[in-house]
């Protein structure tokens, strides 16, 4: 035999090797084996996935077939409950999930995506809390510019996020966020509001009450307000899925990293009489705020889900952090006869950020 195995080709002696084997009797493996933990000897002989109780293991992207015992869906005896709850005591086997299909409590699997993009829409709470109005039109004139009323509005941003599957109830997920045009701008003409070319005052000399002579902050024939921010987050978490009693409820518990970069920069434009109102001399000034958060740390949270019925999903997820905040910020001005003073100061802090959302999700198809 020594000989007739080196004399045959590779194809003919994996032949006899086979039959060889065959001759002694020995077991042939199976074509596709699993291993126990995914559905055992029944999953390796091309049956159902089985649980612990030895039922096929309903799937959490699967959907009811016909279950009446000879219909062409489940075999007899391998359906969880009966069909009284679906339409024509039979479930639907349409692949849509129109909420009219079965709704037993097995059928509602933990909420999960592969790749998810939101509209993300944020308004700052409290920024301009306790700000006076930024300029007035003279001493006991209206007033003008109050970003504390009048900053209000949603700016749009957009979110990212996309998860990959370590095993069946754990997962990794990254996400982004990005809002990168938050602010206003606002302008006063003071031929606008006053009989006066310069009748403009600012909340830097108390509305006119203190005025700094020859400087740009008051006699003021324009004054404009910029306020522009941003605001980027990158995380990386690491995911573990939970099931509650009931089927219906399900969720995760969240560990991971969080990046977050918040940018601020505010701009005072002054255009003013600095000589008298007989010989006006026209200047420019500006006064300068700016400051850059960059936050790093660890998060932690979850979320929790509860299907209303098969197809539509109400949850909650909270998540927050302790970051080191590495921060800088910078003052400056440019007025004319004033001690101008430009400042900057940078350094560490400890930062605390946390995030809530509740929410509300329908499935169109199985996988959208």
């Amino acid at each position: 035999m020594k000989s007739l195995f080196k004399s045959l080709p590779p194809a003919a002696m994996a032949a006899a090797i086979l039959m060889a084997a065959a001759s002694q009797g020995w077991a042939q493996a199976p074509g596709m084996p699993a291993s126990p933990l995914a559905g055992g000897m029944a999953a390796a002989q091309g049956q159902s996935y089985m649980d612990a109780s030895g039922n096929p293991i309903i799937m959490p992207a699967s959907y009811c077939q016909n279950c009446s015992p000879n219909g062409g869906g489940c075999p007899d005896g391998q359906c969880y409950g009966d069909c009284n709850g679906c339409m024509d005591g039979a479930c639907s086997s349409t692949p849509w999930a129109d909420f009219g299909g079965c709704s037993y409590p097995d059928q509602s699997g933990p909420h999960y995506f592969d790749i998810a993009v939101m509209s993300v829409f944020l308004t700052p709470d409290r920024l301009f809390r306790d700000v006076q109005p930024f300029v007035s039109a003279g001493i006991t004139g209206n007033r003008f510019i109050d970003p504390a009323k009048d900053f209000n509005d949603y700016e749009a941003g957009w979110s990212i996020a996309g998860r990959y599957d370590l095993g069946p109830l754990s997962l990794i997920e990254a996400t982004y966020m990005g809002i990168m045009d938050i602010g206003f701008n606002e302008t006063v003409n003071s031929t606008d509001v006053t009989n006066s070319p310069f009748g403009l005052d600012s909340v830097f000399t108390q509305y006119g009450l203190h005025p700094i002579p020859g400087s740009e902050l008051d006699q003021g024939s324009q004054y404009t307000l910029d306020y522009n921010s941003t605001l980027q987050s990158a995380e990386l978490s690491y995911r573990r899925y939970w099931l509650g009693y009931n089927p219906r409820i399900s969720g995760t518990l969240l560990a991971g990293f969080r990046y977050i970069q918040l940018t601020e920069d505010l701009n005072f434009d002054a255009t003013a009489n600095i000589g008298t109102a007989i010989s006006p001399i026209i200047s420019t000034g500006n006064i300068l705020w700016a400051a850059t958060n960059d936050l790093a740390g660890a998060q932690f949270g979850g979320d929790v889900w509860i299907t209303l019925r098969q197809g539509l999903r109400f949850g909650a997820e909270g998540k927050a952090g302790i970051y080191n905040n590495r921060f800088f910020y910078k003052h400056s001005t440019s007025l004319s006869n004033f001690s101008n003073v430009d400042f900057a100061s940078d350094g560490n802090q400890v930062a605390f950020a946390g995030q809530s959302s509740i929410d509300l999700v329908a499935d169109i198809l199985p996988s959208f």
